[in-house]
């Protein structure tokens, strides 16, 4: 049994949730206060899996207790793979596991860190590397707004380091292969903006290490990404050698959100529809400006500086959640929250629809009259929404975090028993 922590993984969290269960792997969720309650020592799993999302934000949750809790199950034999977010909480930073002595480069300029799509990757000899991958093939793997590691000396594998930037690579909102190189040099040298990634080709993307007598492995690669069939592989032969299992590889199940979803709402709960109409309504309403667009059937773009994650992350788990065959528990814990969560939602739209011509409206502005919309009006409306920003800490706040914290029990208390069978 895999064992997935859930907490603030949102949109990460359903797209490992939907590989895994497409293979038919034997996984459950988990929550971060069970594991600091003991229960990766009364019922150790053959693997803990920590999907990506906000390292720090995950630290949060675990708390001293739960991250001890962690690095005793992998110290006395234990398998650990994290996933960008997951990777961080595995470095040895402030609030980490520890588990890896690398740490976290840090960004010489924040834009840096905005870089998403996929990039070819250099494949190293060794156990966590598909027999028949060789260096020369360059398999693509898609990254989204990953951090870098940085070396710190240990006995720290590299299972795969960067190559290039693939076909629908970004930085920020701008695709680089729209971009001439010549423009790219013109804009660093006139204006002191160099549009590349942190990492460079040759740096490490996936590690690999012992820590005790158990494992880990860190990828700041998005193995579980639908469509990334290369990437699929990876993943599936990297939990196949954690667990000692074999798994049913196959290709990531494709995933559309949204108007494209024809499939009806296994939990065909009127309350959940609504907030996905709700949802899709403002979404739509920021295509139509601009704002908004449809980057992957399942991921928004937007305009740098939008929440578009944290849209991306809500959608995600609602389409989760009308998938689900609910647990008798999921039932009576939704029905205990039903009306606060059907106000908050109505809220939510709202103010996000309020929020988004606003942000219109600046940007129209901003030539003429760069204050005419004040930024503090602005930040104060994203706080109301979507909480503060990940660096401040905690967890998702505002109206967005509470509603994913319905959305997230939901989940968790569906598949606290196996989540093989889930409908992808």
């Amino acid at each position: 049994m895999v064992f997935i922590l859930l907490d603030e993984a949102h949109l990460w969290g359903v797209l490992l949730i939907r590989a895994l269960s497409a293979w038919g792997m034997p996984a459950r969720i988990v929550r971060a206060h069970e594991l600091a309650r003991g229960l990766l020592e009364a019922a150790p799993p053959a693997a803990l899996v920590t999907p990506g999302g906000f390292a720090s934000r995950k630290a949060a949750c675990l708390g001293h207790t739960g991250l001890d809790a962690i690095r005793a199950y992998v110290h006395s034999g234990g398998s650990y793979l994290g996933i960008c977010g997951g990777a961080g909480l595995g470095l040895t930073v402030p609030g980490g596991l520890g588990l890896c002595p690398w740490t976290r480069a840090p960004f010489e300029h924040r834009l840096q860190h905005f870089a998403s799509g996929n990039v070819s990757l250099v494949p190293m000899d060794g156990p966590f590397t598909p027999s028949g991958m060789a260096v020369d093939q360059r398999p693509l793997a898609p990254v989204w707004w990953p951090a870098a590691f940085r070396p710190q000396g240990g006995d720290v594998q590299v299972v795969a380091a960067y190559g290039q930037p693939g076909p629908g690579f970004m930085m920020a909102d701008i695709p680089l292969s729209m971009v001439p190189v010549q423009a790219l040099d013109d804009w660093e040298a006139m204006y002191g903006v160099r549009l590349a990634p942190a990492f460079s080709e040759g740096d490490p993307c996936i590690v690999a290490g012992r820590f005790g007598q158990g494992r880990y492995v860190l990828s700041h690669a998005h193995l579980e990404t639908p469509g990334a069939t290369e990437a699929n592989l990876w993943l599936a032969h990297i939990l196949g050698e954690l667990t000692g299992a074999s798994v049913a590889f196959g290709e990531a199940p494709a995933w559309v959100i949204g108007h494209g979803n024809t499939a009806e709402p296994v939990w065909d709960d009127p309350a959940l529809k609504r907030a996905m109409d709700l949802m899709l309504g403002a979404v739509d309403l920021g295509i139509s400006h601009g704002l908004l667009s449809w980057r992957e059937p399942w991921l928004l773009g937007w305009r740098q500086g939008l929440p578009g994650a944290q849209l991306s992350g809500i959608l995600a788990m609602l389409d989760q959640t009308l998938r689900l065959e609910p647990s008798r528990e999921c039932l009576k814990f939704f029905e205990r929250r039903r009306q606060e969560f059907s106000r908050t939602m109505e809220l939510l739209a709202t103010g996000l629809s309020g929020y988004l011509l606003a942000e219109r409206l600046a940007l129209t502005l901003s030539r003429v009259d760069p204050e005419a919309v004040p930024e503090r009006g602005l930040r104060e409306a994203r706080l109301n929404l979507f909480g503060p920003p990940p660096g401040a800490g905690g967890s998702a706040g505002g109206l967005c975090g509470r509603v994913l914290g319905v959305l997230e029990e939901c989940i968790a208390l569906t598949g606290k028993e196996g989540i093989s069978a889930w409908q992808c």
